[in-house]
């Protein structure tokens, strides 16, 4: 039950505004192209968005700005066009563990929706950022307009649970190497040849991530370049072999 409670709060991905507010006046030109590249506004008529738009307002954040705190009322939810955001959820023990990395072009919170609540986890500014906020009440109005949204809508749920099942698992299961490698391959563009990924956020964001402490991560970062399986500079990696990187995280 524990981990369904989990699940539960994780899908519905929160916001309480710091920073600047600035009206989107006639922004919306800007924003309406990036919007419609997302998987779930791909399909959204303009005539549907439009009004979204109009109603929405971007927000600049500092890095360590909260943008929304676990608990607070949900009235809206995110794109982010800029910088980063950390997901955080805090445990029984007082402790925070950073759920997701939002990275730009990503939606995030439009799940709060169907809650109707509050924000189930605390989102921070990791770097300056910019997001769109748009109003999760005229949001739901054109869910329930139109039945085929609602379905796509329902669809991205379940992929969202679907990456929570496998979430879960890596930190139940998996040993930090395999953590590790598996985070690396997720964000490799392809792994039929040499590739090179950047790390969305400081080590420590990401160790975090893992369910591993920073140490614990320098030290399986180390081990895999003694392999010769990976080069480390700063927050980018160049990995010579994927497949060979997965074969060997498969021995440990």
């Amino acid at each position: 039950m524990l981990f369904i409670k989990k699940w539960q709060e994780l899908i519905f991905l929160p916001v309480l505004h710091s920073g600047e507010k600035l009206s989107m006046g006639n922004n919306k030109e800007t924003w309406l192209p990036r919007l419609r590249q997302t998987p779930l506004f791909a399909v959204w008529p303009e005539d549907v968005i439009a009004p979204l738009l109009a109603r929405s307002q971007s927000l600049t954040l500092e890095s360590g700005d909260i943008l929304f705190a676990e608990g607070s009322s949900a009235q809206s939810f995110y794109f982010l066009a800029s910088g980063r955001i950390d997901l955080i959820a805090a445990a029984a023990t007082g402790q925070e563990k950073i759920v997701e990395i939002i990275q730009p072009d990503d939606l995030f919170a439009e799940a709060v929706a169907f809650l109707g609540g509050r924000y189930p986890v605390t989102a921070q500014a990791e770097a300056a950022s910019t997001v769109l906020e748009i109003p999760l009440d005229l949001f739901v109005e054109s869910l329930e307009r139109r039945p085929l949204l609602m379905r796509q809508m329902l669809a991205r749920l379940s992929m969202r649970l679907h990456f929570l099942v496998k979430e879960l698992r890596r930190l139940s299961v998996e040993s930090a190497e395999q953590r590790l490698v598996s985070y690396l391959l997720d964000l490799c563009p392809m792994v039929n040849g040499p590739t090179a990924v950047e790390l969305p956020a400081r080590k420590a964001a990401v160790a975090a991530r893992l369910g591993l402490t920073p140490e614990t991560l320098s030290r399986v970062l180390a081990r895999i370049r003694k392999a010769g399986l990976i080069n480390v500079e700063r927050r980018m990696i160049t990995i010579p072999d994927p497949l060979a990187l997965r074969h060997w995280a498969e021995g440990h």
